[in-house]
């Protein structure tokens, strides 16, 4: 990938073409960040630099693919798993389909690296801690809105 402009471009023409072969395209040419553990920095890049929701979709939606499918190092998931939980927290609003993607592969992260060591269990707290910074109202709303971000899903 050449430029940012270009990536923001494909990913538009993947989620959005009426085209099959377009999009058959630049699902071929946007491949490489899901399945090559070397593009998980790219992805990471992508997240803070792109402009474009379908952006932040690829990145996330690779990201979760690599987390996924591929054994990561205990190091590299702690990374992961900071980098999420602080994006979340200091992001500006995002489309609901990529806040949903973020924190499908928080959850993800979590759950694969629950045993592996303590810190990914911290992440219930974290999220409570955060909530209740931004939801001062009590503790009902704070449980309902654990509920809507998928906090309560985390163990699943």
């Amino acid at each position: 990938m050449e430029s940012l402009a270009q990536l923001e471009a494909l990913c538009e023409r993947l989620y959005n073409s009426q085209d099959s072969a377009e999009r058959a395209h630049a699902e071929n040419a946007l491949k490489c960040f899901s399945v090559n553990t070397d593009y998980i920095s790219q992805c990471q890049y992508i997240l803070d630099n792109a402009s474009t929701p379908y952006s932040l979709m690829l990145a996330s939606s690779s990201l979760l693919k690599q987390v996924t499918d591929h054994s990561l190092s205990l190091h590299l998931r702690l990374d992961i798993r900071n980098y999420l939980i602080n994006y979340l927290a200091t992001r500006g609003p995002l489309p609901q389909f990529v806040n949903a993607s973020l924190i499908q592969l928080l959850c993800r992260v979590t759950k694969f690296g629950w045993f592996d060591d303590d810190r990914f269990r911290e992440v219930v707290k974290e999220a409570t801690d955060f909530l209740s910074q931004l939801i001062p109202f009590g503790s009902a709303i704070e449980a309902k809105a654990s509920r809507s971000f998928g906090i309560s899903e985390m163990m699943l």
